[in-house]
């Protein structure tokens, strides 16, 4: 049985947490994060490439994936 927060037709089941409107779907875990650049500092600490996730938004905010700055000596 869903919980009825889930049903409420403000919510959707992609998007439970109105707080939390970025998604990020990995092979076998979800992550919802409160901003854009939460999640840009999750990605790049476990260094993760375009093809290995989903980026969603709640608002229908699209999001280019970059990869990190290369450092210059």
């Amino acid at each position: 049985m869903k919980r009825p927060s889930l049903l409420d037709a403000s919510g959707s089941v992609k998007f439970p947490y109105e707080t939390f409107p970025w998604r990020l779907e990995l092979k076998d875990v979800v992550c919802h994060f409160e901003c854009k650049e939460h999640m840009v500092k999750y990605l790049n600490r476990y260094d993760y490439k375009p093809k290995d996730v989903k980026i969603s938004n709640r608002h229908g905010e699209k999001y280019k994936f970059r990869g990190k700055k290369k450092k210059s000596t």
